[in-house]
């Protein structure tokens, strides 16, 4: 099980890439049935995998898609809304 405060900075992440896909890309929030969140632009589904304050945003397949820092959300949004994830 994960640090309650880790759950709260990987959705915290993903909130701040959500809402910079969204300016190009419809893109929806969701937490799994394991308790783990999600964010889906089209067909793709992104996570935000790491531990202990170090981030990355990471695709279903397995694509890291940046590191989830100031620089890296703008990174991997413009990456998503290129369906550079595809």
């Amino acid at each position: 099980m994960r640090a309650p405060d880790e759950s709260k900075a990987r959705h915290e992440r993903l909130v701040r890439l959500g809402l910079e896909v969204s300016r190009h890309l419809p893109a929806r929030l969701i937490r799994r049935r394991n308790g783990q969140w999600a964010l889906t632009v089209g067909t793709e589904t992104v996570y935000c995998a790491g531990a202990e304050g170090v981030y990355a945003y990471v695709t279903h397949h397995g694509l890291i898609l940046s590191p989830a820092n100031d620089e890296g959300v703008a990174q991997a949004a413009t990456h998503l809304a290129a369906g550079g994830g595809r």
